[in-house]
């Protein structure tokens, strides 16, 4: 999910803002490249949102009685060394 994420965002990022950077030199003007930031900006938060939505569904896994206490255990002796 993470490598998903990952290239979606350096997509939905670098696309707009060299696009942006390209029209700016193009027609000579200096304020494209920010409206592609604000593309960019937009398009990073949509795909964390989504990316977010995804891991809310996945299930979570149920611990047995004997996990639980192993984690209880191991958490009591983690501050017992602090």
């Amino acid at each position: 999910m993470v490598l998903n994420m990952s290239w979606q965002l350096a997509v939905v990022v670098l696309v707009p803002v060299i696009a942006g950077v390209q029209l700016d030199k193009k027609l000579d003007t200096s304020y494209i490249t920010f409206v592609g930031l604000a593309i960019a900006f937009i398009g990073a938060a949509l795909v964390m949102w989504h990316t977010m939505q995804v891991a809310n569904r996945l299930p979570v896994p149920k611990l047995t009685e004997t996990q639980k206490r192993a984690i209880q255990k191991q958490y009591e002796e983690d501050d017992a060394d602090v």
